[in-house]
């Protein structure tokens, strides 16, 4: 007979309890606390509820569905993160089992009312002697009431498949599916210092102790918010070896005999314990109070760089600091210079002169490469942030219908694309202006020549087609694709102009901004309606960035490339290079030693070409992510260079490796889109999802696998891609209506 679950643990029993039933945290804290130390009242939800829960409310299957989907090695960061999206959702809004509500609610109880709570992870897989796990689970401070407790717990109880936590399990080789948590609840401590300690210098150099300390809670040191004062005593004598005091701080936070008692605890918990601590403690003298005790695992292993994990999610704190600088400094700026650069030609410059613009745009395009890499994408965590905010908030059945909210038609992207339909409808409307484009891609001219043959046609009634278009090259397509300029090819452009304007067009997709800011808003309240907004605020300015950023750096990219290229054919003319293909930006020196030096050794880097191993079958199956709705047949047109734009024909499927937006104009063209990067929030999902076209992303292999020509049918519900002719009477009737 199978016994009951034990909900419950107060932590005055956690020191004999196991591991696997109450979780690292609990069990050191209650050693601590039968050991003498302080340590705030509380109470463990075991690992038993977390079970009875994920079974009562049949989350198994969801988890499943999510993790097992495909291998985690074949899924990226983002698509990981889209899972754990959908599982924290399913946690949210599957109900409390009664038994654990009701011993939960009886626990808090004892604690007397309007009193606040810590609710922390306590994962039997934490803080062991070789793992620490810190800061991967989530933790909630200053909780209060029974609604807000329960629904921390969940959320604690959620943070078992967070993103970070999934990857870290996957790299130290630990079994996802078997992992449980446990939940720690204690009464918040308000003490005037907190601090974190080491009993011995973790990075192994010294013998010391390390004590950082601020005067608030704990938790801003954890966060970052607060800069520490440092100290580092010798474990031998107590004598201070170092002290750091940040330039803010007027007087030091604790006295040296203060901390000197603070560092004799250290030892004292050290011994207890048994190894070499990292501790988290609040208060001093006889208010020091233990909050955490595990072992320092950089000890045993110096080069695991745990931090990364933690990278992944920036705090909203660093996010506002972070949206401030991104709209008033960098993207104005990095406007001001790409309209700069792409005033200047190289016309007319000698060797040298054409030389030194290399070195400018140089050094121009690779520190706007370092920000978009240090700047940019960290902040794309502005999107994912708020969908966690509202989906805690709001609760939706849709995990993703925050998107909705952050959609916006000031993208440049969208304007772009709003163009490229003007000009299509205008060539739909006209015979005249269809049948001369089609002359002049026929002709075979290209480049320049195909724009002064489009300058010398008489299009009557017409010639503001000839300004549209002329106008949408210099204004959006001064962008690189695949290492060249987008502005050189007017024939690839007008050849997806003309297959847009072969399009049937749906009808436009309902604004449902107003009726999603309203939810919002009424379940932030009055109490949280300026938190909501800064939110939504900075969601949307992320939104914009994370499509804009390729697009304003691509025009800087553009500018370095052309004049890089130039100097380039320079030296292929005089036989010191022998061609310009697959040449990398970091070959610049190399180009601008060899235009000033006619006798410089060139030496250039070339990307290197991958072997992938063959493919020897055709499967029948491909699994992906479903990040856009609906069922599509159609023959597929695999994208792997910018040449491969023109031959994409109206109602054909895209199969490429990743969208990005300096191509979204060519989705408007299929009827679908396969593409082997994944997530929910990459730009083939967006734009699938606005333009209402099914989209399958996530598929490996997807561009060796699927060959230009066959016959696909995507499923994007489910994530699948049937290669071949339909088979089944549904397949039979969508291939018929398509």
């Amino acid at each position: 007979m199978e016994s009951s679950p034990r909900i419950i643990i107060s932590l005055e029993d956690a020191e004999s309890i196991d591991n696997s039933l109450v979780g690292s945290k609990t069990r050191n804290l209650g050693i601590a606390f039968k050991n003498g130390f302080k340590v705030p009242p509380g109470f463990c939800i075991t690992t038993d509820a977390y079970t009875k829960f994920i079974k009562e409310n049949g989350l198994f299957h969801i988890i499943d569905m999510e993790v097992l989907r495909k291998s985690l090695e074949d899924m990226r960061w983002e698509e990981i993160w889209d899972a754990s999206l959908r599982i924290r959702s399913s946690f949210l809004k599957a109900k409390m089992p009664e038994e654990i509500e009701n011993s939960i609610k009886n626990e808090i109880k004892k604690y007397g009312d309007n009193l606040k709570f810590s609710i922390r992870s306590s994962s039997p897989a934490e803080d062991s002697s070789i793992y620490s796990f810190a800061g991967i689970h989530e933790s909630y401070t200053n909780v209060s009431g029974i609604e807000a407790i329960l629904e921390s717990v969940k959320l604690v109880w959620a943070s078992l498949w967070s993103d970070r936590a999934i990857l870290y399990r996957e790299e130290l080789s630990l079994d996802s599916l078997n992992s449980s948590i446990a939940v720690l609840v204690q009464i918040m401590e308000k003490q005037p210092v907190s601090g974190l300690s080491f009993s011995k210098d973790p990075t192994a150099k010294t013998n010391n102790i390390i004590i950082e300390v601020i005067g608030d809670f704990l938790s801003k040191l954890v966060d970052n918010e607060l800069e520490p004062e440092k100290w580092m005593i010798s474990r031998s004598s107590l004598e201070i070896i170092e002290h750091k005091k940040p330039e803010d701080y007027e007087d030091p936070i604790l006295s040296e005999d203060e901390i000197k008692t603070i560092a004799q605890r250290i030892l004292k918990i050290e011994k207890t314990f048994e190894y070499h601590a990292d501790i988290e403690w609040t208060g001093k003298g006889d208010n020091f109070t233990v909050l955490q005790v595990r072992p320092i695992t950089s000890l045993k292993d110096e080069n695991r760089d745990r931090q990364w994990y933690l990278t992944l999610t920036p705090t909203f704190d660093n996010l506002k600091m972070l949206s401030d600088r991104v709209e008033n400094e960098l993207i104005p700026e990095i406007e001001r210079e790409g309209k700069k650069l792409s005033s200047e030609s190289y016309e007319n410059l000698n060797r040298k002169e054409l030389a030194e613009k290399i070195k400018e745009r140089a050094q121009i395009y690779f520190k706007w490469k370092k920000i978009y890499w240090d700047d940019f994408i960290p902040f794309a965590h502005g999107i994912r942030n708020f969908g966690t905010y509202y989906n805690d908030l709001v609760k939706p059945d849709n995990p993703y219908e925050f998107m909705e909210l952050l959609k916006s038609s000031d993208l440049i992207a969208s304007k772009r694309n709003i163009e490229f339909l003007a000009l299509a409808k205008m060539m739909n409307d006209s015979e005249q202006i269809k049948s001369k484009i089609e002359n002049a891609l026929n002709s075979g001219l290209k480049g320049k020549e195909l724009l002064h043959k489009l300058e010398m046609e008489n299009i009557s009634g017409e010639a503001n087609f000839k300004e549209k278009f002329i106008d949408l090259m210099d204004t959006y397509m001064d962008v690189s694709y695949d290492n060249r300029s987008m502005k050189e090819f007017p024939e690839i452009i007008l050849s997806n102009i003309l297959q847009l304007s072969n399009k049937q067009f749906s009808e436009s997709i309902v604004d449902n901004r107003e009726k999603y800011l309203k939810k919002l808003m009424d379940a932030a309240g009055k109490e949280r309606k300026d938190e909501a907004e800064e939110n939504l605020r900075i969601g949307i300015l992320s939104w914009k960035l994370r499509d804009d950023d390729n697009i304003l750096f691509g025009k800087i990219e553009n500018q370095f490339l052309i004049f890089l290229n130039r100097g380039v054919e320079f030296l292929v003319e005089e036989k010191r290079l022998d061609s310009k293909e697959n040449l990398l930006p970091e070959s610049w020196e190399s180009i601008y030693d060899g235009l000033i030096n006619r006798n410089a050794n060139i030496k250039v880097k070339r990307t290197e070409i991958t072997q992938k191993s063959p493919i020897n079958y055709k499967p029948r199956q491909l699994i992906g992510q479903p990040s856009s709705p609906g069922i599509v047949t159609g023959y597929a047109r695999v994208i792997n260079s910018l040449e491969d734009f023109k031959e994409l024909k109206s109602g054909e499927i895209i199969v490429c490796d990743a969208v990005q937006p300096q191509m979204t104009f060519i989705v408007s063209i299929a009827s679908g889109i396969v593409e082997r990067r994944g997530g929910m929030l990459v730009h083939s999902s967006i734009i699938a999802r606005e333009l209402g076209i099914p989209a399958v992303n996530g598929v490996s292999r997807a561009t060796e696998l699927i060959k230009k020509g066959d016959i696909i049918t995507l499923n994007g519900y489910l994530g699948l891609v049937i290669i071949g002719e339909p088979e089944f009477n549904l397949e039979n009737e969508i291939q018929e209506k398509t």
